[in-house]
């Protein structure tokens, strides 16, 4: 019964529409966090100029930090920009030839510094279908990216999340609970790499189009 109530829920869900869903909280969540910093180094050194002409002298004392973080932000954001195309421009070709067709009820989160095995730090994670199948280790890419102050997981990812894709080569992850959006791909690309050549034909040629025949994240 759960597993046709599944069925059922997946098919309710309008790829196109989340597909256009996420590129706009992608590139607003971009826009937003650079207006910030941009207000806070440019508008702070302003402000600072102005005060200091009207006396007050230790307007700096406390603008100063604020410049300082606002700059710092800004070539945060700017260096960032690359990574959010190359990971937006991925999950928009993903969900062109794919739909949100498959409910994965479960995850086990696996913790970062073991599974990267010394490489910068990522999450990883494995699904776990109603049917009792594991997925490849995959890593995770929260998109948009997540604030520092935050954490990294998606809410409501422990209940479950909808998958298009073919997860040897990757796929977007959607957490209905939360309406949050992943990209993954396998951990270990080339322990995977036997299941990518074996595939067939349709199912390389559909990845290709979706560009998730190499590495992304």
């Amino acid at each position: 019964m759960d597993n046709t109530q599944d069925a059922q829920a997946v098919r309710t869900l309008d790829t196109a529409a989340l597909r256009r869903t996420l590129t706009r909280r992608m590139w607003w969540t971009s826009i937003r966090k650079g207006g910030i910093f941009a207000i806070m180094a440019f508008g702070g050194v302003s402000l600072g100029a102005d005060l200091t002409r009207a006396g007050v002298t230790w307007i700096f004392i406390i603008m100063g930090p604020c410049v300082f973080v606002g700059i710092m932000g800004l070539l945060s954001t700017l260096r960032s920009i690359p990574v959010a195309v190359v990971v937006t421009r991925s999950c928009r070709k993903t969900l062109d030839q794919y739909s949100f067709e498959e409910f994965w009820p479960a995850i086990t989160k696996v913790d970062a510094a073991q599974a990267t095995k010394g490489r910068p730090k990522k999450m990883t994670l494995r699904l776990h279908s109603a049917r009792n199948e594991e997925s490849p280790l995959m890593r995770v890419e929260p998109v948009p990216p997540r604030a520092f102050w935050r954490s990294p997981w998606p809410e409501g990812i422990e209940n479950g999340v909808y998958v298009a894709g073919d997860l040897p080569f990757g796929a977007v992850g959607y957490v209905p609970n939360s309406g949050s959006f992943f990209l993954m791909q396998p951990e270990d690309w080339e322990a995977t790499a036997q299941d990518r050549s074996s595939a067939p034909q349709d199912r390389v040629a559909k990845a290709q189009d979706a560009g998730l025949t190499g590495r992304v994240i």
